[in-house]
C-alpha cells in the first residue's frame, strides 16, 4: 500500500468536508463519498473515522424509521460545523 503524506491526507479530508457541505441536509454513505473522492471505501472510512474523532463529521447508524444499519454507515456534517462554515463564508 502506498503511504500518503499528512499534507495529502489533510487535502483529502478537506475534499470530504466539501462533498458533505454541498448538500448538508443529505447524509451520505461511505461508498458514495469514496466514489466522489475516487478512493477505495476502506481508506475513505479511515479518513472519516479520523474526522469523527476531531468532531468534523458525525456518524449516522439508524435510518429514518429508527432501524439500525447492519453493515453501512452514513455521514454528515454536524450542526455546529455548518454554523461555523456559514460564518466564515
Amino acid at each position: 500500500m502506498v503511504r500518503l503524506s499528512e499534507k495529502t491526507r489533510l487535502a483529502l479530508k478537506a475534499d470530504i468536508s466539501s462533498i458533505l457541505y454541498e448538500n448538508p441536509l443529505k447524509a451520505m454513505f461511505t461508498k458514495e463519498i469514496a466514489f466522489e473522492l475516487r478512493r477505495d471505501k476502506e481508506f475513505t472510512k479511515q479518513l472519516l473515522i479520523e474526522m469523527e474523532k476531531n468532531g468534523l463529521v458525525e456518524r449516522i447508524v439508524k435510518n429514518m424509521k429508527g432501524k439500525k444499519y447492519e453493515k453501512r454507515v452514513k455521514w454528515r456534517i454536524p450542526q455546529n460545523m455548518l454554523k461555523f462554515y456559514k460564518e466564515i463564508s
